[in-house]
């Protein structure tokens, strides 16, 4: 995937895995919770998509990681001995980035009035947005 380009996890064959991921970021987000491990994703799904592997949703969580839209901060929390040290271990937590996508993905799903696949018209909007967004940080930055 493109790095740092927080849409584009929607142009991939597995975004019908990334988008129910996202929401439950945001939904954890609501209810106070700032980091998601991966075994506590799969719950956070949606029932139809809760039967996921675990591997499977490791691996969205790092595309989403290389799109932008997920930090990654190692996880020591569950560390009882040096070798767990060693071990690939990682919490996950919306950026800000990520975050205005997904609600910009809300807000659009809503304006549309179902929820479901992006039509190509609805895509062009989101880059036009999002390039307006991009040059409005620049001059932030």
């Amino acid at each position: 995937m493109v790095g740092e380009v927080p849409f584009a996890h929607l142009t991939v064959p597995n975004v019908p895995l990334y988008r129910p991921v996202m929401r439950a970021f945001l939904a954890a987000k609501e209810r106070f919770a700032i980091h998601l491990r991966p075994d506590d994703v799969p719950a956070a799904l949606p029932a139809q998509d809760r039967s996921v592997e675990l591997d499977a949703v490791v691996k969205a969580l790092d595309s989403l990681v290389e799109c932008g839209n997920l930090r990654a901060d190692p996880d020591t929390a569950r560390v009882t001995a040096v070798e767990d040290f060693y071990r690939k271990r990682f919490i996950y937590q919306l950026t800000q980035a990520g975050e205005a996508a997904e609600e910009a993905l809300s807000s659009y799903d809503k304006a549309l009035g179902r929820r479901g696949a992006l039509q190509a018209v609805a895509l062009h909007d989101i880059v036009a947005q999002l390039r307006a967004l991009l040059v409005l940080a620049a001059d932030l930055a």
